[in-house]
């Protein structure tokens, strides 16, 4: 896969090497406060995660990728696409950053990139995402990138909004 490039970052497929990197938001806590897997405890998971993305880039030709922010060349996130599972097919968006890069757009930046990938480069026609109530930000993100809110319930025992955007949706919003 080519790399997606945006205005700040590049989002490309994970490697090895990107380990430590990556920890640095999986280990923290705030960053993973609403994840349904929880802060990693040690790099282990990480790289469990990262060698099951390469996996997936390799069969799939999506999976979650690494978010590299353009001016410093550093791994500052992740944002891809991942089946969802826990009761609600399709094709998931998540997305992580750094707590230091929050704030600047990163997230809706990386978002719309990965949306624009799946319905042009991959030609799906349908993404998902689900959120917990409780996390505006995240809320706000898939709304920026043109998701809308479909369902209400319990994901994994938590309360989670469900959103979507459909590809004949997606081709009608101007960003």
């Amino acid at each position: 896969m080519q790399p997606i490039r945006t205005n700040r970052l590049m989002l490309r497929p994970f490697s090895a090497d990107d380990e430590e990197a990556a920890f640095a938001f999986f280990g923290d806590p705030a960053v993973m406060r609403y994840s349904l897997n929880g802060v990693h405890p040690s790099r282990k998971p990480t790289a469990d995660f990262i060698a099951a993305n390469i996996n997936r880039q390799d069969r799939l030709g999506y999976s979650i990728w690494a978010v590299v922010e353009t001016e410093s060349g550093e791994v500052v996130g992740m944002c891809g696409l991942a089946e969802f599972g826990h009761g609600v097919n399709g094709i998931e968006l998540a997305y992580r950053l750094r707590r230091d890069r929050w704030g600047r757009g990163y997230a809706t930046e990386a978002g719309r990139g990965a949306v624009e990938h799946a319905f042009t480069g991959l030609e799906l026609d349908r993404l998902i995402a689900a959120v917990e109530p409780a996390n505006v930000a995240s809320v706000n993100v898939l709304e920026k990138c043109g998701f809308e809110r479909v369902n209400r319930g319990q994901i994994a025992g938590k309360e989670a909004f469900v959103y979507e955007i459909k590809r004949d949706d997606w081709l009608q919003l101007q960003f």
